[in-house]
């Protein structure tokens, strides 16, 4: 049967226009293309699309991770109504579909590439091998952590049903590919497309990029070996964890940096024209699509006033998701910049301090009247703002809105998108990464030092003495993860990594009654969808998932 591949043409992430000069065909069979580096970089800019638009649209695991106010609907997803239902929540989270697009992109370019040898330096053949390479790296990285043993298909041609793999083996072949992919790749601002023009973009794969992926992936392989007490070496992994982190972090795979503190990177978040430093591997908003869309961000459901004008200062109160200003108080110390910064006009709606106004005892001198004045006036200011706001904060980490308007009712606008480059691994993240994996091995002095790497500029007290250090130094990171990362979609998975107490304790109701045997058999994995297996009778649901299937 012939191989057919759909080629979307797209602007995305395009530094010139000339990918539009291309044969007018949809549908190019395999037969008459990867003639030239002008199809390979179509079939590139393809699969960044699939990243960009179907990675992050099953994000079920890191809606149940995030920090906010309990909600039935949240509450619900884990439950086996949800994750086993054949429409709602059920299909669209356990579908696979979506992943399996980045990976057979990934197939189809390194499966053709061998046409474009003759016209194709060997130099630009091997690049868009690691760009390949790192897209089926991340496209299996994202199936791993969401379904646990996947399929691994062979290329994209063949038909045949693939059973699941065992999980260390489907963590290994993430691991070969963003190894080939690391090895292969330039540091960011040395990637260039087809006519030399630097690509901007962190969405496409970089020798950082991949370096930030084999971190995650390694010690999220260890973890996992703890976890489910697979065979295997975690403290190998971790080691190795550290020693990628580490080239991120001394400059040599690229010039990351951190930012100065919390409101520049909040600045850096909310301006899609600035490179953000700190920024490794991004998420890319695509201005030039007819409809502009941030699926990627994991936050959005946050996102209220001021930055949303169909919700108002008043009416945040009533959105389905939202953060309490006591889950802020208790999360953060007093003196925490990212308060400030995260969270919009934060001193005016926490009421830890009221402005006494002069006007309020204008003429009095009886000290004693003023007294009572001022507490009265103050009870009032507290009881106003408090009715506005229902007791909650108002997120403002990413700050700027794409509206858009109905030409048939001019006079309201709606949030379109949000203006951001969705940055999700930044150099934070990867401090904080290998402070947890230094303190898997016993390092604690080298973890101290990256936690507080992190909280220096924040303003924050050193390790022991801030808030929730009287747990420990493995609670102290994870915690420092929560509030630096907040809203950013990876306190799920770092929640996993610490093991089944932090299972029990830091997620929603379904998940605080796992038990070790529960969590072996997949219970932190999604269940594979019925409409799977109708394709491919070598598939076994998922241990977990089954129990709840009769």
């Amino acid at each position: 049967m012939r191989n057919i591949i759909c080629i979307l043409l797209i602007g995305l992430f395009s530094s010139c226009n000339s990918l539009l000069d291309v044969e007018p065909e949809t549908m190019v069979s395999f037969d008459n293309f990867y003639k030239s580096e002008q199809d390979l970089e179509v079939s590139l800019y393809q699969l960044q699309s699939f990243i960009h638009d179907r990675l992050l649209t099953h994000n079920v695991q890191e809606e149940a991770g995030m920090i906010m106010e309990l909600n039935s609907n949240r509450d619900y997803l884990w439950e086996a109504s949800s994750m086993l239902g054949t429409s709602g929540v059920g299909s669209i989270t356990t579908d696979w579909t979506q992943h399996y697009f980045v990976v057979y992109q990934s197939n189809a370019v390194l499966d053709n590439i061998y046409k474009a040898e003759k016209r194709v330096t060997p130099e630009r053949i091997n690049y868009y091998k690691a760009q390949a390479y790192f897209g089926r790296a991340i496209g299996y990285f994202f199936l791993a952590r969401r379904w646990g043993e996947v399929p691994v298909t062979r290329n994209s041609s063949s038909s045949e049903a693939y059973g699941k793999k065992p999980y260390l083996e489907v963590l290994d072949s993430i691991i070969v590919d963003a190894t080939r992919a690391y090895d292969g790749l330039p540091v960011y601002g040395q990637i260039v497309d087809r006519q030399g023009a630097v690509i901007q973009s962190k969405q496409f794969g970089s020798k950082g990029a991949a370096c930030a992926l084999l971190a995650h992936v390694y010690a999220w392989k260890g973890s996992m070996i703890d976890l489910m007490e697979l065979n295997g070496d975690s403290r190998a992994c971790y080691d190795k964890a550290i020693e990628y982190a580490s080239y991120l972090i001394n400059g040599d795979v690229g010039n990351y940096q951190l930012t100065s503190g919390a409101e520049e990177l909040c600045q850096l978040f909310s301006d899609v024209n600035k490179n953000n430093p700190e920024s490794i591997w991004e998420f890319t908003l695509d201005m030039s699509a007819k409809y502009i869309l941030t699926p990627y961000l994991v936050g959005r459901s946050l996102i209220g006033y001021p930055v949303d004008p169909q919700v108002s200062e008043g009416s945040q109160q009533y959105m389905s998701s939202k953060i309490a200003l006591s889950t802020v108080k208790q999360l953060y110390d007093t003196l925490d910049t990212r308060l400030s910064s995260y969270f919009y006009d934060y001193e005016k709606y926490s009421l830890d301090v009221i402005k006494v106004k002069e006007e309020w005892t204008a003429g009095m001198t009886d000290p004693v009247a003023i007294k009572d004045t001022i507490a009265v006036r103050v009870k009032y200011v507290r009881d106003s703002i408090t009715k506005i706001t229902g007791g909650y904060v108002y997120p403002y980490k990413w700050r700027e809105a794409i509206l858009e308007t109905n030409p048939n009712i001019p006079w309201i606008t709606k949030l379109a998108a949000v203006s951001t480059n969705y940055s999700y691994w930044r150099l934070s993240d990867i401090y904080l990464l290998r402070a947890e994996c230094y303190a898997k091995i016993g390092g604690n002095g080298l973890a101290e030092a990256d936690l507080n790497q992190i909280r220096s500029r924040r303003n924050v007290k050193s390790y022991p003495q801030s808030k929730g250090d009287e747990k420990g130094l493995k609670y102290a990171i994870f915690h420092e993860r929560e509030r630096e990362l907040l809203m950013e979609g990876h306190r799920f998975y770092d929640v996993a990594r610490n093991g089944l107490e932090y299972i029990n304790t830091y997620l929603p109701s379904a998940f605080q009654t796992l038990t070790l045997a529960d969590v072996k058999n997949g219970g932190i994995f999604y269940a594979i969808i019925d409409k799977a297996f109708e394709q491919n009778n070598l598939l076994v649901q998922n241990t977990y998932w089954s129990q709840f299937k009769n």
